[in-house]
């Protein structure tokens, strides 16, 4: 693959994937009014309909292990791009919102989001090793992902105001159809049969299990990323007990998605030398910051720690996530890294649910701002406890240069 084309696989698969997000705060929408879930209620839901994010492994093995037609990257995604587009089609041809329905299609269409985002980043931990550029592609892949937040950002929020939500997940389904498109930038080379492909995947994901600093980045990838004050109890902190309107939260979106964008270009500039100190910094300076959630409280000061916070935040995670490709196996590099990217998720998963329930309880006995006060206490110290796994990852030397 011609250097300057795998760019543009990774500039379009992550545009659609981002243009997406035109339908998230819709969703929260739907879940809260037209399927009338309360906070507890919509955190159960999204743990449900996000579970594939959380067994990401388990497609990776598709993309590692079952070639077709030679190749082990462009026919998965475009099969699977397709999925995405029935997934909200059929959601979209719902006549009436019924809980059982809405769970099943949002559970189909993130199958097909989990895999695509799998093979794409089989590809990146593939041609990044090859080249010593694992952190430039993944500071280009989230860099335009944050990019889209531009438009998605006030764009949700206008739809979830003005649009009716068949039209919004109408809109939704053609973006997967530009992550089927951009297998044509995948020039992969034939594999071996099904015997000599599965049989190198083993080896390198077997040796990973007896990898202990592959754990220890599993588990500070985590802890890192518990964060309980946002998700679902953020949303309705936002909503109800701040009052804040859909197209101002989708403003937020907005600002942290050009935030984002130059949080990635940051580290990308940073990692000249390597990623291990902004990993200690995502530590020593991510656990201060999460305490200045205690003044979101107004329009001012939430932009100013939105936009903070998805600076300092995109490039922390970029240095887990690099840490993360760097220690991929060849053979096993989708199952490897979707194993920690499903980390990832199960600890959003895990914070958002605690998140939804603890506020529900504590906003209703001790206020809303006591209970995103608390929240925040659990999210840093979470990020204060993967310093130990992180000093482990990196070796002892590392971690105290």
């Amino acid at each position: 693959m011609k250097r300057d084309r795998i760019y543009l696989f990774f500039a379009i698969n992550y545009f659609a994937q981002g243009m997406g997000g035109l339908a998230y705060e819709p969703v929260s929408y739907y879940l809260k009014d037209a399927l009338g879930l309360g906070p507890a209620q919509a955190a159960a839901f999204v743990a449900w309909m996000t579970l594939p994010l959380t067994i990401k492994p388990l497609f990776g093995l598709l993309t590692d292990f079952l070639p077709w037609a030679g190749k082990r990257r462009g026919p998965h995604l475009v099969a699977v791009s397709l999925v995405t587009s029935l997934g909200w089609l059929l959601l979209a041809g719902l006549k009436s919102p019924r809980y059982g329905a809405a769970l099943l299609l949002l559970v189909l269409v993130n199958v097909g989001f989990v895999l695509s985002d799998v093979v794409c980043d089989g590809v990146m931990v593939e041609r990044g090793k090859e080249r010593g550029l694992t952190g430039k592609y993944q500071a280009v892949q989230i860099g335009v992902l944050y990019a889209t937040l531009v438009v998605t950002g006030f764009g949700g929020g206008w739809l979830a105001q003005h649009a009716s939500y068949r039209k919004v997940f109408l809109l939704a389904a053609l973006f997967p159809v530009l992550t089927a498109l951009s297998a044509l930038w995948v020039d992969e080379a034939g594999v071996g049969d099904l015997k000599e492909t599965a049989a190198r995947g083993w080896k390198g994901l077997s040796g990973m299990f007896l990898d202990t600093k592959a754990w220890a980045v599993a588990l500070g990838i985590f802890l890192w990323s518990f964060c309980p004050f946002l998700g679902t109890a953020q949303f309705y902190y936002q909503s109800e007990a701040l009052k804040l309107s859909p197209i101002f939260i989708g403003g937020l979106s907005t600002a942290g998605g050009l935030a984002g964008m130059a949080g990635a270009a940051l580290f990308a500039r940073l990692t000249g030398g390597g990623t291990d100190k902004v990993a200690r910094a995502s530590i020593w300076i991510g656990a201060p910051l999460s305490l200045l959630y205690l003044f979101y409280r107004g329009p001012l000061s939430i932009v100013i720690l939105t936009l903070l916070f998805s600076l300092t935040g995109v490039v922390f995670r970029l240095a887990w996530m690099d840490l993360a490709a760097k220690s991929c196996p060849d053979g096993a590099e989708a199952t490897v890294f979707a194993a920690y990217m499903a980390v990832f998720n199960i600890a959003a998963s895990a914070s958002n649910t605690l998140g939804g329930a603890l506020y529900e309880r504590l906003a209703g006995s001790h206020g809303p701002y006591a209970a995103m006060v608390l929240l925040s206490l659990v999210g840093t110290a979470g990020t204060l406890a993967a310093w130990p796994c992180l000093r482990w990852a990196l070796g002892n030397d590392a971690a105290r240069a």
